[in-house]
């Protein structure tokens, strides 16, 4: 409300704290991960990976390249991590196996070619 008086502008009591305002302590409405998948697998009988990999599947067999795409950055977005580590985490002899085998592979590769 205006104050003629001197030109001032009286607040209407809106904002601001207030006591007994907001969330109380300890309490949170906000979903986890966890209660997401856990309602989607619920809702749709099965794991609900089992239904993320079945649209994947359905993408390459429709032949829609571009959701296809989507499917293929989310899934690796989600596990490069994993691999990652797994190679970084291999043993030397490991690593020295893996570079026979791999050149074993493409010897015989070689061979098969020539032949």
């Amino acid at each position: 409300m205006e104050n003629i008086e001197n030109n001032s502008i009286e607040p209407a009591g809106h904002g601001g704290a207030r006591p007994g305002a907001g969330r109380p302590k300890g309490q949170t409405n906000r979903l986890t991960a966890k209660e997401i998948l856990d309602t989607a697998s619920s809702m749709m009988g099965k794991p609900f990976v089992v239904s993320l990999i079945e649209g994947y599947i359905d993408t390459i067999n429709s032949g829609d390249v571009r959701n296809r795409v989507v499917y293929e950055k989310m899934i690796l977005d989600k596990t490069a991590t994993t691999i990652i580590e797994a190679e970084i985490t291999d043993s030397s002899d490991a690593v020295e196996m893996k570079k026979a085998a791999f050149a074993e592979a493409m010897a015989n590769l070689l061979k098969t070619n020539q032949d």
